[in-house]
């Protein structure tokens, strides 16, 4: 009990119950006189007629003195007297038919919404009305010329900015695809027949290969030498069935039929049954035709033994005209004694399909494949379709083929060809043609109408079982005979209704089946056609005897036992017609011995029967016969007819009729009232057939109710009087009693309760209209709260038709309330959430969002049903035109003001978010990351203002819970019914198909936000198609003018002169049109309306700071380069109007603001879009242009600033083209950005946005070192320019102890362009916190605490301890970063690389200069060569390039002047002694370095290499003009040092790195010991000691050493001391590292180290002292224990 206790709470909590509604009668009397007072009254009242009820009223049309019209309307017939009322026709748009309300009525259409319905006598009265009155209201007014708005007009009026975007407006809604659209109602058409595809087969021949002459005289024409009958058939082997009946066609030579005798001549028939005889053409048709559509042929012969013998002679090569002549004479023999038995043969299919593909294109050129012979195991039609795949796949090796060829064509019907239904003329003149009968599917054949007689039954037996029967001796080569009788009786003969096979005549009495050879259990494929009586009755039957057939014509037998041709061994019966119908099944039933008289009515297995006789069963009586059946008949039914509907109606009308006029002996009641008792009952009762048909029953009480009002003038009585509350509850119980049944029984009865829920939800939209309407808001309450008592995905569907069908009411508006919640009785309700209150006053809206609310946390489905509900709703109001007005429209879109709190909760599982990544944090504020998240931030800003200006209290649904995406369609419905609550806006075009404003075609390339929509279908009216790029367009441009109404509306935007935050967002939103691509009309209001914002709040872009002017510089520059030239003159006029107020508001003083940013913003935009081109030359002169025709300023010196302007803006686009030329060497193009950087350093905005162009392009060359430098650069002059103004304590030299290189930024100027520079302290944090996030993608850590200094100053200063706590946790992580990765080689800063150019008529500034390039990770020497080489051979060409493949030093004159020659040296970082002490990490010798060495081998001979005592190698110090990392990735060389070395001092220097490495590596935290094992094998190892014993014999011996100064050769013996003392240390270390399977190479380490030692003690005449630690370690003692002796080999 428990449990369930929760449980159920549990679900109250997650569905709350719905809120009660408030009284609606009490509450619109209450308003009474205010709501008539109301200006918007027809939203708050219903009308007085609120169900359609026509009165006879006289109008009479007259004439006024003033030229106008009136009707007047009277009682009567007398209109002498005073009219009950006139309509005024001036104020009438329209007069329209109306066929709606009744017949022959017309609206006369008033201006905005009123309208009257008139209804005349006849059809020829209705259309005199309406053409007088449309004559008369021809008289169109005056119209004003259209005042097209000039581009260039600078200054316009609020009015005509806003009255402009108003023209042409079309309505939101009716430009969405799934906006329901009600068409006129077209006339019902009769059904259309869909014809099958059809197609003529013709069959021309069949010939084998052995052949010879039929005629005993041997003087006739070679044919084939016995008879072959051939049948086609179409099968679906996709399905497995066949899907034509059998055409049999005889393509025999009249010679070889005449060896049937007299079987095939049909002499004596009549003329047309001869020329039906050999038919060879056929139609066949197809309904649904695919390529698994095959056509096949089975070929049979004359009864003559086993399949094997018969075809045995053809698969031989045999030719030879006796062995011809011996088989022809057996063939004759035959013929002649069984020529009407048949076995089968053959077999073929068409190589492919019938069909090419699914649309029935005829395949006319494919061939039969080859003969393959029948195997007598696999006969049946499956069989058959199995052998085709097996022919399908190739699979045909176990198919034995027969030579010869079978030739039928497929072609299209011709359309000459004459009815096949009636050949009355000359019958020479054309062959027969069979129209093969298809045997459609189910599906197929059900909905076709029959256009033909047919009443077939096609038979077919499939099986006969006779292996275990003991009735007969022989019973092997069987025959199965069909017949058809209408009696039992003994002499009864089979009717002649079965179709014959070429030859003989078209209907015969008997049709026989194949023979297998020696088959106890044959199988049949035969198909007997029959041709049904029109009156079928118990005694019809189909009658299967069964014959043995001798085969064995040449059997010597006594004369007195001569057997006969055929026995009869079986007879087996079926009754076609069976409860009045005939069946398509198959059947298993028993054979009997005999055949005795009255046999249908033996019951299966009863020897005994009434009449008398015996009868014996074969086998026991087992079903052992199988045979089915397919009826195609027009005829009879193969379904049990149903009577249910059909008497039900007719009962009930009878009901109805007795119970009206019977009903006084209980008093008066009504028929809805004892309805709704009798339905409640029954519906109790559990009888589901109410259920069923309960919108007929509830149509009947809506009627009931209808016409009781109406006979007893019920209809003036207060709502609440017009029913006893008796009846009341029972309607009550009624929809309850409904409601449960739906509420249970939707799982097994699904049909019945959606077709219920629909008519009770019918039925209380009606009671709206008939009864009190706060008792009919209970009736829903009810409803909703039992059906939505579970989680049922059903059930919600359910309840959400049942809400749409309900809220479809014609008066919904007025039944909500559209009212201030504060001028409903009751508490206030907050009217941006959706509370218990709102839902109260708001019953019908409330519920609606509530549930949408709901169905938002829910599955997919139910949010796309529940968004189509709403979306409907609100496009239904949009489109009504009796709220057209914006009045009526804003007034109805506060009813939907809780949708902003749904958005808002709902606003992270939006489907932008993948587009525009947004975080919510707890506290559902909004951080938006970087740009990339522009547009989905304003779109979220601008509802966020809502949220940010009105308290949200908790909502009724609560925060949703789910996280799972709305997909596009679900957010782009969310939006469009936001947008419809924000703008409130009544635009009164209906659903334009042909669309007369078609808003450019580019609206949507890059839709973002403003594209909510998907396209949907085409959809065409008058022969006018609109494409969805077209409906696309509108909806965009119709999407942006709303978003600019909206923005109007913001007014209170000057709080801190503009510089707040809702000016910034308001402006963004602005902006948004320009970054998302808009049609040029679009963007012509887009820019009306911000020469109006800019005319409003010219503080917000003229003082204090400069970030909305920027933003606002760039956007239009960017609209300069737009290829629209209208888009490019807008956007120049607006440009030249910004720069105008810029000068007005300094009272002409200057233009320095927007100077400023628009060289920044051209600056950005180089790097960006790539502008400059003639496009954005055109906009600047037109510039120039206005300001040279301006005439109230022509005196002053604003032309002449805008002239500077222009020239500079020119100045920086010359640049630009250098840097086109060089787009594709970066190295080159940001030098040039550098020099460009650097020409702006007395103006810091224009410094700044040329080093944040640089870092651009070092983070797309993922140079993320480079980036950060430019990012410190920026902080530094910012820094800097605030300690020059007093604001901030740091400057420039701040940053010295990151970079060197920042002392850039002090050399600052003074002037113009400082003053104007709007930098802060937040500012400076801002570009610090982007240093710091560009420090920790380049891995360089160290750096993180040094340049959070200035930021920690600034918080300190501001006592913002939890950013301070911030900011240490950050340092705190990096420092633990640096401790994680310091000397432990994982990062990779660069490689470094000089290179050198040459080449006078090649490398303008760059030629005889060197640089070094920092390369990035692990950049290999050949890796910087191609790269350089490739980049160069594109600018020059491949054949001019060469590259210098020595870093020898280079004599310029010595180079082939034809040629541009690059050098590239491998160099690493050069430190002095100082340094190597001082730089003991990775970083440290990777920062802040300006000094780089190379060496060049050589010796005094000349060659480059040579033996250790003559090798020298000169050693080259390269310094920099500024220090690595830098604002460059390369930096040019400015000091070269060279000096030589003798081979002792090579010696020196090379031994000494070894002990450098050595020693290194032993005293890293973690060792790596593959690293350190390679250095001992270098430095100890027998093999590859040559290096340094070597140098040690060279030099240290000592008849060599006297060749050297002493001083040379001690510091040689000191350092090869270290270098053993190291070797030792290593090997020590490396023991320790090492696990046994090293312990035996460690060995041989150690002995090799001994032999150097003991070499090393000899040429130095000292002894080196040794101390072998291994042999006095216990684990090293312990290992040599464990292993094999010769494992471990130690040397004393």
């Amino acid at each position: 009990g428990n449990i369930t206790h929760i449980c159920f709470f549990h679900l109250q909590q997650e569905k709350p119950k719905v809120i009660d509604p408030l009284d609606y009668e009490t509450v619109i009397s209450e308003l009474g006189d205010e709501c008539k007072e109301d200006p918007l009254r027809d939203l708050l009242l219903f009308p007085d007629n609120d169900f359609s009820s026509f009165k006879r009223r006289y109008f009479q049309l007259t004439q006024l003195t003033d030229n106008s019209y009136i009707m007047n309307f009277y009682k009567d017939e007398k209109i002498s007297k005073e009219p009950k009322g006139c309509i005024f026709l001036d104020s009438c748009t329209g007069v329209v038919q109306n066929n709606r309300l009744r017949k022959h009525a017309f609206e006369l259409k008033m201006n905005e919404v009123t309208y009257f319905v008139l209804a005349a006598e006849s059809e020829q009265d209705m259309e005199e009305w309406i053409s007088t009155l449309t004559r008369i209201l021809q008289i169109s007014p005056p119209e004003a010329p259209a005042q097209d708005r000039k581009s260039l007009e600078l200054n316009e009026h609020r009015q005509g900015i806003r009255s402009a975007r108003r023209e042409e407006r079309l309505n939101l809604f009716s430009l969405d695809p799934d906006t329901p659209v009600r068409t006129n109602d077209t006339p019902v058409r009769p059904f259309e027949e869909k014809l099958g595809r059809r197609f003529m087969a013709t069959c021309r021949s069949f010939n084998l290969m052995l052949q010879g002459c039929v005629n005993e005289s041997e003087t006739g024409p070679v044919t084939n030498i016995e008879p072959f009958f051939v049948s086609l058939a179409l099968l679906d082997v996709r399905e497995g069935r066949k899907v034509s009946a059998d055409f049999h066609v005889d393509l025999n030579h009249e010679a070889v039929r005449q060896m049937l005798g007299g079987l095939s001549n049909g002499t004596g028939a009549p003329d047309t049954e001869h020329w039906l005889c050999f038919p060879k053409q056929a139609i066949f048709s197809v309904t649904n035709p695919h390529t698994d559509i095959v056509m096949v042929a089975r070929v049979e012969k004359v009864l003559m033994g086993n399949i094997a013998c018969g075809t045995e002679a053809y698969t031989k090569n045999t030719d030879s005209s006796k062995t011809v002549q011996k088989i022809l004479k057996s063939n004759k023999q035959f013929c002649s004694k069984l020529g009407k038995y048949r076995m089968p043969f053959a077999w073929s299919v068409r190589l492919v399909s019938v069909f090419k593909d699914n649309h029935g294109a005829l395949d006319r050129e494919s061939r039969f494949s080859p003969l393959f012979k029948q195997e007598s195991n696999k006969i049946s039609t499956d069989d058959l379709i199995k052998l085709f795949y097996l022919y399908r796949a190739e699979k045909t090796s176990k198919l034995q083929t027969i030579p010869g060829t079978l030739d039928i064509a497929l072609d299209y019907v011709p359309m000459e060809h004459p009815s096949t239904s009636a050949p009355f003329e000359d019958l020479t003149k054309h062959q027969p043609t069979v129209e093969v009968e298809e045997f459609a599917q189910d599906a197929t054949k059900f909905i076709q109408p029959h256009r033909v007689y047919k009443n077939h039954i096609y038979v077919y037996p499939k099986h006969l079982k006779y292996d275990s029967q003991k009735s007969f001796a022989k019973a092997r080569n069987l025959s199965v005979y069909v017949e058809f009788r209408s009696s039992d009786e003994e002499v009864e003969k089979p009717l002649k209704c079965i179709y014959g096979k070429p030859g003989g005549p078209v209907f015969t009495t008997t049709a026989c089946s194949t023979v297998l050879h020696h088959s106890q259990s044959p199988d049949f494929y035969d198909e007997v056609k029959i041709e049904l009586p029109t009156q079928l009755h118990e005694k019809h039957h189909l009658l299967f005897s069964f014959y043995h057939v001798t085969c064995d014509i040449n059997a010597k037998t006594n004369s007195k036992r001569k057997e006969t041709l055929e026995t009869p061994v079986g007879y087996s019966w079926l009754p076609l017609l069976k409860e009045g119908r005939v069946s398509t099944q198959e059947f298993n039933i028993p054979v009997s011995c005999n055949l005795p008289p009255g046999y249908l009515a033996i019951k299966e297995r009863i020897k005994h029967y009434t009449n008398g006789a015996d009868v014996k069963w074969v086998d026991g009586g087992k079903p052992i016969f199988k045979v089915s059946t397919n009826v195609i008949s027009t005829v009879y039914t193969q379904v049990r007819p149903s009577f249910g509907i059909l008497w039900f109606s007719l009962l009930f009308s009878g009901f109805i009729e007795t119970y009206v006029f019977k009903s006084e002996d209980h008093g008066f009641r009504t028929v809805h009232e004892e309805l709704a008792k009798g339905m409640t009952f029954d519906l109790k009762s559990n009888d589901l057939f109410w259920l069923q048909f309960s919108w007929f029953f509830f149509e009947l009480i809506v009627k009931s109710m209808a016409q009781h009002l109406v006979d007893y003038d019920k209809l003036k009585l207060p709502r609440p009087q017009r029913f006893p509350s008796s009846y009341q509850s029972r309607v009550e119980n009624l929809v309850e009693t409904v409601s449960e049944h739906i509420f249970w029984k939707n799982k097994e009865m699904p049909e019945e309760t959606r077709s219920a829920n629909l008519a009770v939800a019918a039925f209380v939209k009606r009671c709206f209209t008939l009864m009190d309407r706060g008792f009919t808001f209970k009736l829903i309450s009810n409803y909703i709260n039992m059906i939505t008592a579970t989680d049922s995905k059903v059930l919600c569907e359910l309840k959400f038709e049942f809400l749409r069908e309900v809220c479809n009411h014609e008066h919904y508006i007025p039944l909500s309330l559209p009212l201030p919640s504060a001028r409903i009785t009751g508490k206030v309700a907050p009217q941006y959430n959706l509370t218990g209150e709102f839902c109260r006053k708001h019953f019908l809206t409330g519920l609606l969002l509530r549930e949408l609310g709901l169905a938002l946390q829910d599955e997919q489905d139910l949010r796309h049903l529940a968004l189509a509900t709403l979306k409907t709703l609100m496009a239904k109001h949009s489109l009504d035109a009796r709220y057209a007005t914006k009045e009526k429209q804003a007034r109805i879109a506060s009813l939907y003001l809780p949708l902003y709190g749904l958005i808002l909760d709902n606003m992270p599982r939006f489907f932008l978010r993948d587009l525009f990544p947004i975080y919510f944090t707890t506290s559902d504020q909004v951080r938006a990351k970087t740009n990339d998240g522009i547009i989905k931030k304003h779109c979220t800003d601008w509802l966020l203002n809502v949220q940010n200006h009105f308290a949200r209290p908790q909502s009724l649904i609560g925060y949703g819970s789910r996280c799972d995406k709305l997909d596009q369609a679900e957010t782009r419905s969310l939006l469009m019914c936001f947008l419809m609550a924000s703008g409130g806006d009544g635009h009164r075009h209906a659903r334009s198909q042909t669309m007369p404003i078609i808003r450019g075609k580019n609206a949507l390339t890059n839709p973002k936000l403003l594209q909510l929509m998907e396209p949907g279908n085409k959809y065409s009216e008058d022969g006018d198609t609109l494409s969805p790029t077209d409906v696309e367009a509108n909806m965009s441009t119709e999407v942006a003018l709303t978003v600019l109404d909206v923005l109007e509306l913001f007014k209170q935007l000057l709080q801190d002169d503009g510089q707040n935050t809702l000016m910034k967002k308001v402006l963004d939103t602005y902006l948004l049109f320009f970054q998302i691509n808009q049609s040029t009309a679009t963007l012509r209001h887009v820019f009306a309306a911000l020469r109006l914002f800019v005319q409003k709040f010219p503080s917000a872009f003229f003082q204090g700071k400069a970030d909305l002017c920027g933003c606002l510089c760039y956007e239009i520059l960017k609209c300069c380069n737009h290829r629209s030239s209208s888009t490019q003159t807008e956007a120049a006029a607006l440009l030249y109007f910004f720069m105008r107020k810029n000068f007005e508001f300094t009272k002409g003083k200057s233009i320095v603001r927007s100077h400023l940013q628009v060289i920044k913003a051209v600056s950005q935009l180089i790097a960006d879009a790539g502008i400059g081109g003639s496009r954005f030359q055109q906009s600047l002169a037109i510039i120039n242009n206005f300001a040279n025709g301006d005439a109230p300023l022509k005196n002053t010196s604003f032309p002449a600033e805008v002239k500077d302007l222009t020239k500079r803006i020119r100045t920086v686009l010359m640049a630009t083209a250098q840097m086109k030329e060089h787009e594709k060497d970066p190295e080159m193009l940001v030098d040039l950005q550098y020099s460009l950087a650097n020409s702006y350093a007395s103006t810091p905005e224009l410094r700044r946005t040329w080093l944040e162009s640089m870092a651009k392009i070092h983070v797309r060359n993922g140079d993320l070192s480079e980036a950060a430098m430019c990012y410190i650069h920026i902080s530094a002059l910012i820094a800097e320019s605030l300690k020059r103004r007093a604001s901030f304590s740091m400057g420039w030299a701040a940053f010295m102890c990151i970079s060197p290189n920042v002392k850039e930024e002090g050399a600052m100027k003074e002037d113009t362009g400082t003053q104007d520079t709007p930098y802060t302290e937040d500012t400076l944090v801002e570009q610090l916190e982007l240093c710091v996030d560009y420090l920790w993608k380049s891995e360089r850590y160290e750096l993180i605490a040094d340049i959070n200094k200035p930021v920690i100053a600034v918080f300190e200063k501001r006592r913002d301890f939890k950013r301070l706590s911030e900011l240490y946790y950050d340092i705190h992580r990096s420092y633990l970063k640096v401790t994680e990765v310091v000397n432990s080689e994982k990062r990779l800063f660069g490689r470094y690389y000089r290179v050198a150019f040459y080449g006078q008529g090649f490398f303008e500034e760059e030629e005889s200069k060197e640089f070094i390039y920092k390369e990035p990770k692990l950049t290999g020497l050949s890796e910087i060569s191609q790269r350089l080489l490739k980049l160069y051979s594109d600018k020059f060409g491949a054949e001019n390039v060469k590259m210098i493949q020595d870093s020898n030093k280079v004599n310029p004159k010595e180079l082939d002047p034809k040629f541009a020659y690059i050098q590239v040296t491998y160099v690493v970082p050069y430190f002095d002694e100082k340094e190597q002490c001082d730089k003991r990490t990775d970083f440290e010798r990777h920062h802040n370095i300006n000094r780089f060495v190379f060496e060049t081998p050589f010796t005094l001979s000349g060659k480059k290499h040579g033996d250790v005592e003559e090798q020298c190698k000169r050693r080259t110090i390269l310094t920099t003009s500024s220090s690595f990392p830098y604002l460059k990735k390369r930096i040019q060389v400015v000091e070269q040092q060279s000096t030589e070395m003798n081979p002792i001092e090579v010696a020196i220097d090379e031994m000494s790195h070894k002990v450098s490495e050595l020693n290194q590596l032993c005293n890293m935290e973690e060792v790596d010991m593959i690293r350190l094992q390679l250095k001992l094998q270098g430095s100890v190892s027998v093999k590859v000691n040559a290096g340094p014993m070597a140098y040690a014999r060279a030099f240290l011996e000592e008849k060599n050493a006297k060749k050297y100064p002493d001083n040379q050769v001690k510091l040689l013996k000191e350092i090869f001391r270290r270098f053993a003392e190291a070797c030792g240390q290593a090997l020590d270390v490396n023991e320790r590292l090492i696990k046994e399977d090293q312990l035996e190479y460690q060995e041989e380490m150690r002995a090799h180290y001994r032999d150097m030692l003991t070499e090393l003690s000899g040429i130095m005449n000292e002894q080196t002292s040794f101390s072998p630690f291994y042999l006095f370690n216990p684990l090293y003692c312990y290992l040599k224990s464990q292993l094999p002796s010769q494992e471990l080999k130690c040397q004393t």
